[in-house]
């Protein structure tokens, strides 16, 4: 899968999932467990990526690598359920896409909508603000944030979900993270729809 040796992945553990069961070789991964675009983009940023022995932050990161790749996928949305800042969520992943774009000028950059979580599980598993109807507002916000700064908006909300807007039971253990298979799902859209 050479096609993805000059891609970087920033995302939260989902992504981190991506990168460990889908079988996916030669991408770079700027993720973490639990991070949100809040955390990315603070004015003091968490250092949760490892390059060449230094902890970088998201940013640090990109600025430590300039210039290296040639797609970058962003995957953030799900930890940010229990903020209420649809405002601030919008302007985070503006700037985000601003510094990807100062520090990856040649980049193709690629925007992954949030995937749908499941309810039966959700509630069984985590706080009631992890649900569908937070996920659906948030999409809504992406659909905006790509149309005005101009990147590619990849739909992976309608490619995992079912055609009930959930994620299938049979595709998750928790409600929120994805089985080996639903991993490697992904792999497959993204191989697809590249630009």
């Amino acid at each position: 899968m050479s096609y993805f040796s000059d891609a970087l992945f920033i995302g939260d553990s989902r992504t981190e999932g991506l990168q460990l069961y889908s079988g996916i070789e030669g991408a770079t991964f700027f993720c973490y467990k639990g991070i949100t675009i809040f955390d990315v983009m603070a004015e003091d940023p968490k250092k949760v990526v490892t390059l060449d022995g230094n902890k970088y932050s998201v940013v640090g990161a990109l600025e430590h690598t300039a210039g290296q790749f040639g797609k970058v996928y962003i995957s953030l949305g799900v930890n940010e359920l229990g903020y209420y800042d649809d405002q601030g969520y919008h302007d985070k992943f503006c700037a985000l896409i601003d510094e990807v774009r100062r520090t990856q000028p040649d980049a193709v950059i690629y925007l992954q909508n949030v995937v749908p979580v499941n309810p039966e599980l959700c509630a069984k598993n985590w706080p009631s603000y992890v649900n569908n109807e937070k996920v659906n507002t948030y999409n809504e916000i992406l659909d905006q944030v790509a149309e005005e700064k101009e990147v590619v908006l990849l739909d992976l909300h309608s490619a995992l979900g079912t055609s009930d807007g959930i994620l299938a039971k049979e595709n998750t253990s928790d409600g929120v993270h994805f089985n080996k298979a639903w991993y490697q799902e992904w792999l497959r859209y993204l191989m697809k729809h590249a630009v």
